[in-house]
């Protein structure tokens, strides 16, 4: 009776927030000024598109620039829609074919709209080869980044992501999705961007804008194939038997931040946890005691139950030669499920963001900090692997927003718990 009680309260909390936050989100669209102001415009004559949707103010950040060059030089035409205002001199028409100026409301999705509607408006569409649908709510390293877009627009996949979600629904992430001509000229799709309603409450543009525009593209594709993701888990298993460094060494890779979607927050406590992985440690420690001739002066001492020195466990997965470990084919496999399963848990560029960057995937997910995903040890690890002239930046705008599980409090600590911040 209690737990029907406290679930009942729970509900109820949570939808009186979620109606507090919808009536300051419909309080602040009565008060903005909805204006939209074509600073650039350029005819276009065919080819690949992108419409992209920022949040930069005075000038774009370097990161974006980095992404906007790699476009020029293949020729994209580019649809830039910005919340935000730049200063004239900071206009940039050597990037930015379109470049459109609007009201801050409606998040991300709501500049995807306005951009959409232009590329449907100026007949676009007509002609579009392929589009990407991207939002600056990444960090765009310079690592990678000329391939990824290679892979975005050469793909024959009717719908491709950076990467996926299978939590509630299966979704593409709407930070990053490439679609063909075909689909973008089909009139489901238009209609959907139409019909949009923008919102400034973070669970109704999930609900209308992610899950939905997946949902719309789904049923667009051909068929279950060409809706697809190209940082899945079949191309972290070719990546994990390919690299012998990042297998051996996945517990680098393995962000450790607070929110852990996985069963153990540390890799380290499947050993302590899992028999299987518990007897090969144990019969390494052993043997390696036995080869120190200290098993004579151990022989008395109590015996730890469940306790893995991180030292040994560490040696242990960078010197064990499985081809020649009794039954060593079978922890390897172990290890793969374990590192498989970690990867398809929760939002996979949050979750895995450490070892995606390391094996080419050049965009990070700006909240990791915020959303308390990663802890500090983990950025540090990404910040090693980006090229030295964008490390100073990264780290400024990654700590930029703090933790909301530390540094938010009253009202909206409770609404950050909820999902709604």
């Amino acid at each position: 009776m209690k737990g029907l009680v406290r679930n009942f309260y729970n509900f109820t909390f949570k939808a009186s927030l979620f109606s507090y936050y919808w009536m300051l989100s419909c309080r602040e669209k009565r008060k903005t000024k909805a204006y939209q102001d074509i600073v650039i415009s350029e005819p276009f004559a065919g080819g690949n598109v992108i419409v992209m949707a920022l949040y930069e103010k005075t000038k774009l950040r370097d990161d974006t620039i980095a992404l906007l060059e790699e476009a020029r030089k293949k020729n994209i035409f580019v649809i830039a829609v910005n919340t935000l205002k730049l200063t004239k001199e900071n206009y940039r028409p050597d990037l930015t074919n379109v470049y459109i100026e609007r009201d801050n409301f409606g998040r991300d999705f709501g500049s995807y709209k306005v951009g959409m509607q232009y590329l449907f408006r100026e007949k676009i569409a007509d002609t579009c080869k392929r589009l990407l649908i991207i939002n600056d709510s990444v960090f765009f390293s310079k690592k990678g980044l000329s391939k990824f877009l290679d892979d975005l627009f050469g793909t024959d996949i009717d719908v491709l992501g950076a990467t996926e979600n299978r939590e509630i629904s299966h979704h593409l992430g709407s930070f990053c999705i490439s679609v063909s001509g075909e689909i973008t000229r089909h009139a489901k799709f238009e209609k959907y961007w139409n019909d949009y309603k923008p919102s400034n409450v973070r669970p109704l543009v999930i609900k209308r804008g992610e899950f939905t525009l997946s949902k719309v593209l789904k049923s667009l594709a051909s068929d279950e194939s060409n809706f697809a993701a190209l940082y899945d888990v079949n191309l972290f298993e070719k990546a994990l038997s390919n690299d012998s460094y990042l297998f051996r060494n996945y517990y680098k890779f393995r962000r450790e931040g607070e929110r852990a979607y996985w069963t153990h927050q540390y890799l380290i406590q499947y050993f302590e946890n899992d028999y299987i992985l518990k007897s090969f440690y144990q019969a390494y420690v052993d043997d390696k005691k036995a080869k120190e001739k200290r098993s004579v002066y151990l022989k008395n001492e109590p015996k730890k139950e469940n306790v893995v020195n991180f030292v040994d466990f560490a040696s242990f997965l960078a010197s064990v030669k499985y081809e020649e470990l009794p039954h060593g084919e079978q922890l390897k496999e172990r290890l793969m499920a374990i590192y498989l399963d970690d990867f398809t848990r929760g939002s996979q560029i949050h979750n895995n963001c450490i070892a995606l960057h390391y094996i080419g995937m050049p965009i990070i997910k700006l909240d990791l900090i915020y959303r308390s995903v990663c802890n500090f040890n983990d950025l540090l690890k990404i910040k090693d692997q980006l090229d030295p002239t964008q490390r100073d930046a990264f780290m400024a705008m990654l700590t930029s927003r703090l933790s909301g599980e530390k540094f938010l409090f009253g009202l909206n600590r409770k609404a950050f718990d909820c999902g709604i911040l």
